[in-house]
């Protein structure tokens, strides 16, 4: 059986690929599902999601995180071996960028 959700989060910092993966890693999760390793760089909005060996890991969090990458949404794949289960997860400029306008953090600027 197949269950879908979507949960949005919302980042009060700017975030890389590289260390929400390395955040979700303590908890089991991981790049490696069976196949391999499945990412997403939407620059030409197909949304066309590329599979690699699971040695290509830093490459791919290279990739997605790259500067030349920044004005589109990225993705990866997350599996979890034990629970055997994953989902795909979107990064979004505001994400990856100065801290999104989507959300008041709290903090008060210097000028205030």
């Amino acid at each position: 059986m197949s269950r879908t959700a979507d949960i949005d989060l919302v980042f009060a910092r700017a975030v890389t690929v590289d260390a929400v993966v390395r955040a979700l890693a303590g908890e089991g999760w991981s790049l490696q599902e069976p196949p391999g390793i499945s990412y997403m760089v939407n620059n030409d909005d197909l949304f066309g999601w590329q599979s690699t060996s699971t040695d290509q890991a830093a490459e791919v969090l290279t990739m997605v995180d790259s500067p030349d990458n920044i004005d589109y949404h990225v993705g990866v794949y997350i599996y979890h071996s034990t629970a055997e289960t994953g989902g795909q997860y979107f990064f979004t400029l505001a994400d990856r960028t100065v801290p999104s306008s989507r959300r008041s953090t709290g903090e008060v600027s210097p000028e205030h």
